[in-house]
């Protein structure tokens, strides 16, 4: 009965599992205890696979583990090992096989094995297969098509497919390998203060994304991305530390001659924003896909990144003596904003990026290496590098494919049209490698099963009779989020497999004799930049920049580096992100423009035809760099009814300052009038696009005080002078000795 059917989707995607088998161990007795089911957990996984080159006297060793992930007991399971005999032809059968297309691909069964006792749901139970690879029959070097099965009664429930690399009585010459190591993300920031969110400071962490690409890559096993034991240099590791904590804080033990050679590639634009983790309190969106058409959306502070410093200082430490190429800052879509008359903003992304990586690192990269994005050419993105001193160029097979009268994977060199003036060189990576590695291997079993598969394309390219040496290069996907152990021992295969030898990157050069691949169409570059929806919003934001600017004292571009992370070519797989990430960026320039402001103030009454008032400009911008220089415009709405008299209007204001410009005003009738404010710059263009208004009422009340003062003057006049005149007339009359006053006194 197939209580698994549901299953079968999910197993068939999974790909990789290795050699055969003969002799199987017994399935153990269940080590789990009932459980609820998951329905996304997969009921068969594959935990190991040795060895990674298999003889014919090689013992092959499965162990994985079966679980009930139905709702019933299972009581008649069983393991069955099936394989082919016959191996692949051609590297593209890997990745249809790997995917779960075709069937009746491993018609030859292998011994199968019982689990010892029923599982109920949510049990789960280990085994082990090993069996001598020379029983299988196989016929000399190649990659078999393999598979494990899960059998209830005899169906199958379901199936993990894999790769059998076998090297049998002797392996090829080995083709050499160089690796391109990625140390690149998404633009994390709006300004330069503000994050998006939490993830970068969790990726740099020990266990975190880039935390885990460093260690993998450094192959160093003192190197410690745990801020607890970097802040102690007197600490050392206990000789027994757990396996859990050397997959994520270092590589395994090695000196530097035993290192396999690695190039690392870097995006300078990553290393500023994890300088700025580290740099100090700094803050981050509550929710940026809440934020609507905020200015200002909602965000924390946080303080300084210990992690992001220890990060920074294990990333100096292992790129110090290693070889580092590196994109512009933020890693720009060349191809579109060359396309877009954007070329500035190319040369601005390349001096930042060497200015970046200086100070992020102390480092400099090898300017004769270019990563165009996504591995794609056109004719203006070569000349671009070239003018920038780039010879060398990491291309995409996709590309540059092999002509068709090829039957091999070609050699990694490959000569390029002149570029400048000078000849330049591809360096082709390898898309099936890149495709290898980016399989999935953090859950259980993925780990095995990546690493088999990766095993198996270096296995096809070597098996591939080309009469000649070959190089291919290695480089995983740019955002590559693997398993620490398999990340590590897909380096270590690329040296200790006997059809493999790992080399530097600078060992690639172009074969002689007739070139094997195509050269590149720029076609493929028109198709993946930027498409126009994108760069229309960048270029709204660059004008708004350059408003913000013009206001500015100093001669300083503060959103400069937010412009160059919007027109990143990063965002052309960040679909998802891309919209709300150049929106928060033009936000926070027009929230930068929002701080230089007039303050409103009350309604104001005259009291009289003509006065004065004061208008309060704050520039609310704190960077000490930030001084601004604005005119202040002023009209009336009714000019006849009032008029604006002389004033200072233009001021230069500091950061964090306000300063108050007083307006004499005219009013030639009483009532109500509207005065019009707004900034300008030094051109005469409105800082914003809304206007302050100002309500003054002319009473008059002024004029009439003073009428009615007058007429109480002449009141006070008329009624004091008969008594002034009578007192007058007495003094007059006693001067001259006759009475005071009449003859009745």
């Amino acid at each position: 009965m197939r209580r698994f059917a549901h299953l079968g989707a999910v197993v068939a995607t999974t790909a990789i599992l290795i050699p055969a088998l003969a002799a199987f161990s017994p399935v153990r007795t269940p080590s789990a205890a009932p459980a609820e089911t998951d329905p996304d957990e997969a009921p068969l996984v594959i935990d190991a696979i040795t060895p990674e080159a298999v003889e014919p006297d090689s013992t092959l060793r499965i162990t994985g583990e079966i679980t009930n992930t139905t709702g019933a007991a299972l009581d008649d399971l069983a393991i069955r090992f099936r394989y082919s005999g016959y191996p692949f032809h051609q590297r593209a059968q890997l990745a249809e096989f790997g995917e779960g297309r075709g069937d009746g691909q491993t018609p030859a069964r292998g011994p199968s094995v019982d689990v010892d006792a029923p599982l109920e749901p949510g049990e789960s139970a280990a085994f082990t297969l090993k069996v001598k690879a020379g029983k299988l029959g196989l016929d000399g070097f190649g990659v078999y098509p393999m598979a494990v099965e899960a059998l209830e009664g005899g169906s199958e429930i379901a199936t993990v497919r894999s790769f059998l690399p076998y090297e049998g009585e002797k392996a090829p010459s080995p083709v050499d390998m160089a690796w391109v190591w990625p140390l690149m993300d998404y633009p994390r920031r709006t300004d330069d203060d503000t994050f998006l969110s939490t993830d970068l400071a969790a990726s740099v962490g020990p266990n975190g994304r880039l935390g885990r690409l460093l260690a993998a890559g450094a192959q160093d096993d003192s190197l410690t991305l745990d801020p607890g034991e970097a802040a102690d240099p007197q600490e050392t590791p206990e000789p027994e530390e757990s396996e859990s904590a050397r997959d994520t804080t270092s590589a395994p033990a090695s000196d530097g001659a035993d290192r396999v050679p690695v190039t690392w590639a870097v995006d300078p634009g990553l290393l500023s924003d994890i300088e700025r983790l580290a740099a100090g309190p700094h803050q981050v969106l509550e929710d940026p896909a809440a934020a609507g058409d905020a200015l200002e959306p909602p965000a924390q502070t946080h303080e300084a990144d210990p992690a992001a410093r220890v990060w920074l200082d294990g990333a100096a430490s292992a790129l110090e003596s290693g070889h580092v190429i590196a994109t512009p800052y933020a890693n720009p879509d060349v191809s579109a904003l060359l396309a877009a008359d954007l070329g500035a903003d190319l040369d601005a992304s390349v001096s930042l990026g060497r200015d970046a990586l200086a100070s992020a690192l102390g480092i400099e990269a090898d300017g004769a290496y270019a990563l165009p994005p996504g591995g794609l050419v056109d004719k203006a993105t070569l000349d671009f590098y070239a003018e920038q001193g780039a010879t060398r160029f990491l291309v995409s097979d996709t590309q540059m494919p092999r002509r068709p009268w090829v039957e091999h994977t070609p050699d990694a060199g490959a000569e390029l049209p002149a570029g400048g003036s000078g000849e330049s060189t591809a360096l082709v990576v390898d898309s099936g490698i890149t495709d290898a590695l980016g399989q999935p291997s953090r859950d259980p079993g993925e780990a095995a099963l990546a690493r088999q598969r990766f095993i198996a394309e270096t296995a096809m390219i070597s098996g591939e009779h080309t009469g000649g040496d070959r190089t291919v290069v290695a480089m995983p996907p740019a955002t590559w989020n693997p398993d620490p152990e398999f990340a590590r021992s897909a380096l270590a295969a690329s040296e200790e497999l006997p059809w493999v030898d790992a080399v530097e990157l600078g060992d690639v050069e172009p074969p002689s004799g007739d070139p094997e691949r195509q050269e590149p169409s720029g076609g493929a570059v028109k198709k993946a930049r930027l498409d126009g929806d994108h760069l229309d919003a960048v270029k709204d934001i660059r004008g708004s920049v350059r408003l913000f600017n013009s206001i500015l004292v100093e001669d300083v571009d503060p959103f400069r580096t937010a412009v160059l992370r919007a027109e990143s070519a990063a965002w052309r797989e960040e679909e998802s992100r891309r919209p709300l990430s150049v929106r928060l960026v033009g936000s926070a320039v027009q929230a930068g423009l929002g701080k230089v402001r007039i303050i409103p103030t009350e309604p104001v009454t005259l009291a009289s035809k003509t006065g004065t008032i004061g208008v309060i400009i704050a520039n609310d911008l704190e960077d000490e760099d930030l001084a601004v220089q604005v005119k202040l415009s002023m009209f009336s709405e009714n000019p006849e009814r009032m008029s604006i008299g002389d004033y200072t209007d233009e001021m230069e204001i500091g950061p964090g300052r306000k300063t108050t410009v007083y307006v004499p005003l005219n009013a030639r009738i009483n009532g109500r009038t509207m005065l019009y404010l707004s900034l300008q710059n030094s051109m005469g263009e409105p800082v914003s696009s809304e206007e302050t208004l100002t309500s003054v009422n002319a009473t008059g009340l002024g004029n009439q005080a003073m009428i009615i003062s007058g007429i109480g003057a002449l009141v006070l006049v008329v009624a004091l002078t008969p008594r002034a005149l009578r007192k007058w007339a007495r003094k007059r009359a006693a001067a001259q000795g006759g009475p005071a006053g009449g003859e009745d006194g």
